[in-house]
């Protein structure tokens, strides 16, 4: 599925007219900078408390500042608090690819895949590591099918390929890019997957 670099300039030229205006959608109301930030911090630093783990993936799941939210989301912050000291003690930090496989072999159901690359994006952001979710894996499918001919992606990601695929799909395009970063990529991509590209 690798971009190549023809691919990856001919996706650019398209989305730069419209890169500032997509990126402006971005609601820093619903997912605040700051908090993010100190999410980062905490995770990459195998210092995460009850509350930084929940406020993480409140902040994901788009709850935030919200008290009232589905109980299966209370479970999951539950089972990642129980599993923390075990992941920390268990050495694969070292890799993102590990910690992902960790987790998804411990949260293995099918609506952890978000949840588990979330909290290995938080660990390994400085790499850096892609937010995956639907929104940016279907604004890369959609930008790669206008450069591709009879391009057949695949719908949602669900394995740590997908987010390999991303990140170099990321990594490549801000190359043709000049003067964006990879979190104003990963935000203008989400925007662009859930306002713009045909689901």
């Amino acid at each position: 599925m690798a971009v190549t670099r023809s691919e990856a300039s001919q996706i650019a030229e398209r989305i730069a007219p419209i890169f500032p205006q997509v990126l402006n959608e971005y609601d820093f109301g619903k997912y605040p900078a700051a908090e993010y930030a100190r999410f980062r911090a905490a995770f990459s630093g195998l210092t995460a408390t009850l509350n930084d783990i929940q406020g993480a993936l409140v902040w994901k799941w788009g709850h935030w500042g919200k008290s009232n939210y589905p109980q299966h989301h209370r479970d999951m912050i539950a089972e990642v608090h129980t599993l923390w000291p075990l992941y920390i003690a268990s050495g694969v930090s070292t890799s993102s690819s590990n910690t992902f496989q960790w987790w998804y072999g411990r949260i293995n159901r099918r609506t952890a895949y978000i949840t588990v690359a979330f909290v290995t994006h938080l660990i390994h952001h400085n790499e850096p590591l892609p937010i995956i979710d639907q929104h940016n894996f279907r604004a890369m499918n959609s930008l790669l099918g206008c450069v591709r001919n009879g391009w057949r992606p695949k719908k949602k990601p669900s394995n740590w390929d997908d987010i390999a695929s991303l990140k170099s799909f990321m990594v490549l395009l801000l190359g043709f890019l000049p003067g964006a970063s990879f979190s104003e990529l990963d935000r203008f991509l989400m925007m662009y997957g859930r306002n713009y590209a045909v689901r």
